[in-house]
Formats: C-alpha cells, sequence, structure tokens
C-alpha cells in the first residue's frame, strides 16, 4: 500500500530560533520525498545543507516545525517504527572499556534477541561488517575507521526493514570503504531499504538507485542517479601539439581545444565527431587517445549545490 512506504516526509521542515533577538535559521524547507521499499536512497548535500536535521526528524530525535514524516506509515513517535529501523550515526560514540562483542551483545539484548544467542548474532554482524577479528580489543584501541565499523554492526544486528545511515564510510581507508558498499549491496539484496546520507558522493554513486540533492535546507534534485546528471556527454580526443593555425582550423568547426607541450585535447560534441575526424585526416593529426566523458555525480552534485 502506498503508506506503508519505508518513509514518506511531507512539507517537513525544521527552523531553529537563534539567541533572544527573533532570528531564526531554516535548518530544512519544505522537505517532500518518498522513499520506495528495497532501494538504496543517497540523501545527498554539503555539509550544513539540513541531512542531519532531517534523519533526525526520521527517527523523532527532534520535532518538526511544520509537515510530517512517517515510518512504514507510522508516525514517527510510534514505538513500533524503532522495531523496523537500524541508525549509525556520524560519530558513533561506545565506552572505550569495551570491546566490540560487548557492545554488540547488549545492542542484541536491547533489539530483543534471545539472551542465548545474542553472542552468536554479534559475531555474525562483526563478521559482516569486515572486523570480527577486533571482537575482543577494547574501543579505545580501535581506530576511528574500526568504530565506524562496529557502528555499523550495530545498526544490522535487530535485522532492521530500514538503515538509516549518516555518513557511513567517514574516517573509512579505501578497503574499509570498498567493504562498506558491497555490504550496503547486500543487505539491499536481501530486501532492506538504505536511506544513506552523505556528502563523498564517488563512494555513493555506485551503489544508490534513488539520490535527493539538498541545499541549504531545501530539496534541489531527485531522481534516479543517471536522471540527476546532465546527460550532455562529449568526446574528448587526444592528439600530437599543434600550431595555431590547426588550432583556429579545428576551433572553426566547434571543437574546444586545449594544448599541452606534448599533446593536444580536443572536446567534441558527439554529433560532431564526423566532421572532425575528416578534418583530423586532412591535417595528419593522428589519435593517440579518444574517451567519451559525462558529468559524474560528483559533478552534478557541485552545479545543483553550488
Amino acid at each position: 500500500m502506498h503508506t506503508m512506504q519505508p518513509i514518506i516526509a511531507q512539507n517537513l521542515s525544521k527552523t531553529y530560533k537563534l539567541g533572544k533577538k527573533g532570528h531564526t535559521r531554516t535548518a530544512v524547507d519544505s522537505l517532500n520525498i518518498e522513499v520506495p521499499e528495497g532501494v538504496i536512497f543517497g540523501f545527498l548535500g554539503p555539509n550544513g545543507a539540513g541531512k542531519t536535521t532531517t534523519i533526525k526528524m526520521i527517527l523523532d530525535f527532534v520535532r518538526p516545525t511544520r509537515g510530517s514524516v512517517t515510518v512504514y506509515g507510522k508516525p514517527t513517535d510510534d514505538p513500533n517504527t524503532r522495531r523496523m529501523i537500524g541508525y549509525l550515526p556520524e560519530q558513533p560514540y561506545f565506552h572505550k572499556f569495551l570491546k566490540p562483542i560487548e557492545v554488540l551483545s547488549m545492542h542484541a539484548g536491547l533489539a530483543g534477541v534471545d539472551k542465548r544467542d545474542s553472542k552468536k548474532r554479534a559475531m555474525a554482524c562483526l563478521e559482516r561488517a569486515g572486523i570480527a577479528e577486533y571482537a575482543e580489543v577494547p574501543i579505545s584501541k580501535l581506530s576511528k575507521g574500526l568504530t565506524q565499523r562496529v557502528g555499523l554492526a550495530q545498526a544490522i544486528i535487530g535485522d532492521p526493514k530500514l538503515l538509516i545511515l549518516d555518513e557511513p564510510t567517514s574516517g573509512l581507508d579505501p578497503i574499509g570503504r570498498r567493504h562498506v558498499r558491497d555490504l550496503l549491496l547486500e543487505l539491499r539484496n536481501d530486501g532492506k531499504t538504505i536511506f544513506l546520507s552523505s556528502h563523498l558522493l564517488s563512494e555513493i554513486e555506485n551503489v544508490c538507485d534513488i539520490v535527493a540533492v539538498m541545499k541549504s535546507g531545501t530539496l534541489v534534485a531527485l531522481g534516479a542517479p543517471d536522471a540527476v546528471r546532465n546527460n550532455n556527454s562529449q568526446i574528448v580526443v587526444q592528439t600530437i601539439a599543434i600550431d595555431d593555425e590547426t588550432r583556429d582550423r579545428l576551433k572553426f568547426i566547434g571543437v574546444c581545444v586545449e594544448r599541452n607541450r606534448d599533446n593536444t585535447l580536443l572536446k567534441i560534441d558527439p554529433r560532431n565527431i564526423y566532421e572532425v575526424m575528416r578534418a583530423m585526416e586532412e591535417l595528419n593529426l593522428p589519435i593517440t587517445k579518444i574517451e567519451t566523458q559525462r558529468e559524474s555525480l560528483e559533478e552534478a552534485f557541485l552545479r545543483l549545490a553550488a
């Protein structure tokens, strides 16, 4: 049913009062999003765009000034919504003297896992997060990246239907980031819905089914990553260094020419490619490299959020 979607925000807004002079700051302004079941939903934006405030409203840590948000059709203050959500905050904090296995066993108990199974479940989640070998190491001895992965294991321990992850790859090295990406895809394939907030676009470009881009509290783009990117691709051809006369001839047929000492890059609209190739043949210019370039999600983000 339509209302049973994992998250529906309608006109969701949050305004904070600043000081005594009646100044206010709108952190989130009239946000409308629907997160369908079984997708990885990328919630993107620069720092201060309103991502964490939105997450706090979804989790009922902060009450909206206006509008509403539901989780599986229920209001966020309904205790039953808690059972369905696994949450990783931007900076997870655990007591330093505890070991990951102790943290996870405790959270398993809080999530309603039978006491006899809690240690086994805890170990399985540490395994999935790729940190089973650190199960008995006190958290004070773990790096920021490893602590982040303890947080991820904690988020999945209750086998939630909906995962809300705030900057899950922050502090991770490339191997850790790859592991988290693989785990997210695995969880989605298990039928989970993942709401993923990030400003590291290259990290999540390859995993999101839908992206929402926030700028200063406002939604500026929403859709599949391909729909959010600008589809204007261009062909880049590398050739040898050229003289001014050749450059002017190529510019005349609409080529963007970038000259270096050793070579020249020609940026060509795909519609002009045959005309440019004919001209290159006449000018005896060899092709040393050719590739198609299109806007990355990161470039789209910079264009939308600038």
